[in-house]
């Protein structure tokens, strides 16, 4: 969602609105986890009305998740998103496998979508953590290359008197 404020100048500032709360982000976390867990057992079962409601629960927990962005991009809480894209890719590679016998089309998928899950949930958790705002660190270097990708330079007068970088701020790791 896009809102826009027109200052007296006429220039056009594009805000991000955030549909979702820090709470939601906790809140969608554990319904995700929650619906893995219960993804295992209802696998076990060979049930097909409890694996498509499964299914569906995945699909549903996906959608919603968009409240948080579509992207990862969508700060602070598009890895929330992305954490529900990733357990529903999870749930995916669970009925391919299971459709095998329990062997993997694409070997390693199942391991590869509960990382992505688990390193989301982990980045949307310290999102919520720090209540949508994003930690930084600020880094004294007076290099014209940042330390690291999404560092942003910081201009001041140097000790030679010059006006240039003098330091850097930096997402924290």
């Amino acid at each position: 969602m896009m809102n826009k404020i027109t200052f007296a100048l006429g220039l056009c500032v594009p805000l991000l609105a955030t549909a979702a709360s820090t709470p939601d982000a906790s809140r969608y976390i554990q319904e995700l986890d929650a619906a893995m867990k219960v993804a295992q057992k209802t696998l076990a079962t060979g049930e097909l009305k409890a694996i498509n409601t499964q299914s569906r629960s995945f699909s549903q927990l996906q959608s919603r998740g968009e409240i948080f962005g579509k992207s990862v991009f969508d700060e602070p809480f598009g890895r929330c998103f992305a954490a529900g894209v990733h357990a529903q890719a999870w749930w995916q590679a669970q009925l391919a496998a299971a459709q095998r016998r329990g062997t993997e089309a694409n070997p390693g998928w199942i391991k590869r979508e509960l990382a992505s899950y688990q390193e989301n949930k982990t980045e949307c958790l310290r999102a919520e953590k720090n209540r949508g705002k994003l930690a930084t660190e600020q880094i004294a270097s007076t290099s014209d290359t940042p330390p690291r990708k999404g560092c942003l330079a910081v201009l001041g007068v140097r000790a030679d008197g010059n006006v240039g970088t003098v330091a850097y701020t930096c997402p924290k790791k």
